[in-house]
């Protein structure tokens, strides 16, 4: 899958959780578009569609944007 294909999944995940559009550089922790049970709504929805999880000391850090965390799922998913 590509980074694009990733990026455009995760965007969808993204506005479900959020239930707003956000662009590749848009902050979402920072922001506060993302709570702490978004986060873990979002989490769980990467873990199922894209088998992967990302370790709880690292979430905020993959979490500063839809650039981030798509990079981050490609690499690793």
């Amino acid at each position: 899958m590509t980074l694009s294909e990733v990026e455009d999944q995760l965007a969808d995940m993204i506005q479900a959780v959020i239930l707003k559009k956000v662009s590749p550089d848009t902050l979402l922790l920072e922001s506060g578009l993302l709570d702490s049970v978004a986060a873990v709504d979002l989490m769980l929805a990467i873990e199922s569609r894209f088998g992967c999880t990302v370790p709880l000391t690292e979430v905020e850090e993959h979490l500063y944007s839809l650039r981030t965390l798509s990079t981050y799922v490609a690499a690793n998913c």
